[in-house]
């Protein structure tokens, strides 16, 4: 993963109304760290993202996770090569984070 993950999936989840709460550090094994999400609208409570982190020997840090889940579901997004201008790796990232935070949504509700 990169920083450009980060930013990509944090900017989509703000066009849809979510506002990033906290970030919280990992369980020391298996996940990287998470956001707690919120939004206006959506039952009291909020919504948590983790950050995968698991590797050989050690928990990676946030920034080289390679996927995410919305935590209670299976809505996943892994994270992809960025790809340039219309490739169809570009096409294939940009398709699976609309899918990653229609699911966001969709979970909240």
């Amino acid at each position: 993963m990169a920083q450009w993950h980060l930013d990509q999936l944090r900017e989509a989840l703000e066009r849809r109304g979510w506002r990033l709460k906290s970030e919280t550090p990992g369980d020391g094994y298996r996940i990287a760290g998470s956001w707690a999400m919120e939004r206006v609208g959506v039952p009291p409570g909020q919504l948590i993202i983790d950050f995968e982190g698991l590797d050989d020997m050690k928990t990676l840090p946030v920034i080289e996770s390679y996927a995410c889940t919305v935590r209670g579901s299976r809505h996943s997004l892994y994270f992809r090569r960025k790809g340039e201008g219309a490739s169809p790796a570009r096409e294939r990232w940009t398709s699976e984070l609309s899918a990653f935070v229609a699911g966001v949504d969709a979970h909240a509700i």
